[in-house]
């Protein structure tokens, strides 16, 4: 904007504004004055020439800008106005006004050490760098214990751009205040900006250490850090920092538990299930820590490791606290592993079926076991095509006297997963129904709640099942959240501009389809929708349930190259990193091109850094590269 139209419209704003008030009147020296009543002081509200000034000196003009602000200064000299001024003053290179600028608030105010390092900072600037560094070196020797002196004189430093000096500072404060002011969360961040990822780390280490019981915060400060971590430079730092401090300090548990932590957030299990299986043996615990462990585990599909840390539960014995609860988890992760694979016989299913049965004939069928019954119809039902045995396993657990009334809305909402596998739609709702009613807002509700959603979506119900996704979208468990977002996506996306909802009848129908393990139905079901709507926006999550498809019937090249059309087609869709993920693992586990394999996985962290899938991605490129991560 033409720099005479702004005064003018700054003039009329300002104008305005006064004239505006109870009572106006005009200063010496022809400035307006708002008094605002009997007790106030006359307030100036011109401010024309700095508000020019802060305009000419964001654009770099900055010789105009050095006359408004030589006025502003010696009329009212704002921390801002002086500032700015000394920037110009050595951007122009007037030095020797610049240093008599310093000196003169260095006169002025003797207290205030920030000019003494702007002194310092005018002699760099004009040359003088010896100087410079006498000047900072007298500052941070002259230091006193005082906590106040020393963090000022850091912070003067850093808005300068000092880095190395702050540091020198707080660690030349550290000697002076000794143990009573260690300044460990101040050091941290200054490493941080420096990249010294690791003396960062053996700060907040070093502080946690002489302040156990901020535990909760130092973890809280460390998730932020390592969470912001591409490279993994922060994670690695934390990681060799607490190995190395675990084999120096073998008795102190600190370490051992920090790095359980760290191993769940980076969902490194196997390094997590080795510290809670020696913090469980150090302190001869009930082997809960690995429980915990083996939980996250299944939840994260790794079920390998999973396995590991139940049969490390069941090998304490029948008479262990957790025995029932790790048989459970582990025949159920014997089971997910294998369905998990793609590539099982069913004669392997056969065999943890025999497992189960042999469990419930040694245990009994009752309130213990409940759990080994709701896994084997699950099994029965979804995977070896006995429905009617499955459901009249689970209906016969609904009448065991001393179930707890989670247990028992857990089988409901498997009892009712079964029906809509066979089709009997209106009692499944009721049950879900039943169980979203009786636990309202707990985890188990929103599971409920969600998969009575899911089934209104199945049967074209879908404003009624995007208003349920929409409250599930706050759920408190992340998995239920992310599917109720994706689910009511998948319905908002899908309906025409003039609300017609015919082909994501048709996908919701073949979805149901493929729920109740009617393959060839439901890729008849997709093909057929795909030749009539070639160009609707639920292509993509066509042609992905066909690829999802072709997994379960091991036709892996299909599958592959549909996965692969999504990215190529459909790159900023919601699906495309799911397919990438996808890819990636077939290509690492099934093809065994782990070069194939790393670069989908590095696609994913560098394309889709917000994906749910970055961090496993992470973790397995590292491992197909080599690096030393467990």
């Amino acid at each position: 904007m033409n720099h005479f139209i702004l005064s003018c419209l700054i003039v009329l704003a300002v104008s305005v504004s006064a004239l505006s008030q109870d009572v106006v009147t005009e200063g010496a020296d022809g400035q307006v004055i708002r008094l605002d009543g009997a007790d106030d002081a006359p307030t100036t509200v011109d401010n024309t020439d700095e508000l020019l000034a802060g305009q000419y000196f964001r654009e770099g003009d900055y010789e105009r800008a050095v006359v408004l602000y030589e006025d502003l200064f010696n009329e009212r000299p704002t921390p801002v106005i002086y500032n700015n001024y000394l920037v110009c003053l050595l951007e122009l290179e007037d030095y020797r006004k610049a240093e008599r600028l310093v000196r003169s608030q260095i006169r002025d105010n003797p207290e205030q050490v920030r000019f003494q390092v702007d002194m310092g900072w005018v002699m760099e600037r004009s040359g003088n760098s010896r100087q410079s560094r006498r000047q900072f070196d007298g500052l941070i020797n002259d230091l006193s214990a005082d906590l106040h002196h020393v963090v000022n004189l850091a912070e003067a430093f850093n808005q300068r751009g000092y880095t190395d000096r702050v540091v020198e500072t707080y660690l030349q404060g550290r000697k002076l205040l000794g143990a009573s002011q260690p300044l460990h969360l101040r050091l941290a961040p200054v490493y941080e900006r420096m990249g010294n990822f690791r003396a960062m780390m053996n700060e907040y280490l070093t502080y946690l250490e002489e302040n156990v019981d901020q535990a909760e915060q130092v973890r809280g400060i460390l998730q932020d850090a390592i969470s912001n971590d591409p490279n993994f430079s922060r994670n690695d730092a934390l990681r060799g920092l607490l190995l190395g401090r675990a084999q120096s300090d073998p008795n102190n548990a600190l370490y051992p538990e920090m790095l359980l932590w760290l191993s769940v957030q980076q969902k490194d299990f196997r390094m997590a299930l080795m510290q809670a299986r020696a913090l469980d043996r150090r302190f001869r615990e009930d082997g809960e820590r690995v429980l915990e462990v083996a939980r996250l585990s299944t939840d994260n599909q790794q079920y390998d490791i999973a396995a590991q840390a139940y049969q490390y539960i069941l090998d304490k014995g029948r008479e262990a606290p957790y025995y029932m609860e790790g048989l459970a988890g582990f025949l159920d992760a014997r089971f997910r592993a294998i369905t998990s694979s793609y590539n099982y016989e069913t004669e392997e299913l056969l065999a943890v079926e025999q497992d189960y049965n042999n469990a419930l004939e040694e245990l009994g069928v009752n309130a213990v076991t409940v759990r080994l019954v709701r896994n084997l119809a699950k099994l029965q039902a979804f995977y070896l095509n006995n429905t009617d045995h499955a459901i009249d396993l689970l209906n016969s657990t609904l009448n065991i006297p001393q179930v707890s009334s989670r247990v028992r809305a857990e089988c409901r909402i498997e009892l009712a997963d079964i029906l809509v596998l066979t089709g009997d739609v209106w009692d499944a709702t009721l049950l879900y129904a039943e169980v979203d009613k009786t636990f309202r807002d707990d985890p188990l509700a929103h599971e409920a709640r969600f998969k009575n959603a899911r089934l209104s979506f199945y049967i074209g119900e879908f404003d009624w099942a995007r208003a349920q996704l929409d409250v599930l979208k706050a759920a408190t468990s992340r998995l239920i959240a992310n599917d109720a977002m994706r689910l009511s996506l998948r319905i908002q996306d899908n309906i025409g501009f003039d609300g017609n909802t015919e082909a994501l009848l048709r996908y919701a129908r073949a979805e149901k389809l493929i729920f109740m393990n009617r393959h060839d139905e439901a890729l008849v079901s997709l093909d057929s929708l795909l030749s009539l709507f070639p160009a609707h926006p639920i292509v993509d999550d066509v042609i992905f349930a066909k690829a999802e498809i072709y997994l379960i019937k091991r036709q892996y090249a299909e599958a592959d190259a549909l996965l692969a059309r999504i990215v190529e087609q459909f790159p900023r869709g919601l699906l495309a990193d799911e397919a990438l993920f996808k890819r990636a693992m077939l290509h690492e586990e099934l093809f065994e091109d782990h070069e194939k394999a790393m670069s989908l996985y590095q696609k994913i962290m560098i394309d889709y850094p917000g994906s749910l899938n970055n961090l496993a991605a992470r973790n397995r490129f590292r491992a197909l590269r080599g690096d030393l991560i467990n």
